[in-house]
């Protein structure tokens, strides 16, 4: 019996598809109307993320992945985890979400991580990612802190 495999751009095809599936629930209950054409809702939300219209509903048919860089602003408008858009764009697997925020709880340690220091314990090297995490990292803090 003949196996198939599927392809880097099938993985990448469904993981939009699912990506725009959820997120489309969550942009609808956040109370923008993108469904109806005269709603705005697309517009709206294309304002308040910086995206271009044209990106939002690619993004919403499943079309395409957002810019990673537009994730952190897509979860603010949205107030979503970031770590949830992440796992669900693909950008980060589930094991390394549960592994940051393990790094990140709490404990009695009189000094905790800074977010550096974190980055360099999970082998995140490279400067550019290393600044992506740490800024995710203070997000994330932020909106714990409320």
């Amino acid at each position: 019996m003949p196996t198939t495999h599927a392809t880097e751009s099938d993985l990448q095809e469904d993981r939009t598809q699912q990506f725009a599936r959820y997120i489309r629930a969550a942009v609808t209950s956040a109370g923008y109307d993108i469904d109806s054409p005269r709603g705005g809702g697309k517009k709206a939300l294309a304002k308040a993320t910086g995206m271009s219209q044209t990106s939002v509903g690619r993004m919403l048919s499943g079309q395409t992945m957002p810019d990673p860089a537009v994730l952190e602003r897509l979860a603010e408008v949205l107030r979503l985890p970031l770590s949830e858009l992440l796992v669900r764009s693909g950008l980060i697997s589930g094991k390394s979400r549960t592994a940051i925020e393990e790094v990140f709880t709490p404990r009695n340690d009189p000094q905790p991580l800074t977010p550096i220091e974190a980055a360099q314990r999970l082998g995140i090297q490279d400067p550019e990612n290393v600044t992506f995490f740490e800024r995710t990292v203070q997000m994330l803090l932020e909106r714990e802190r409320g």
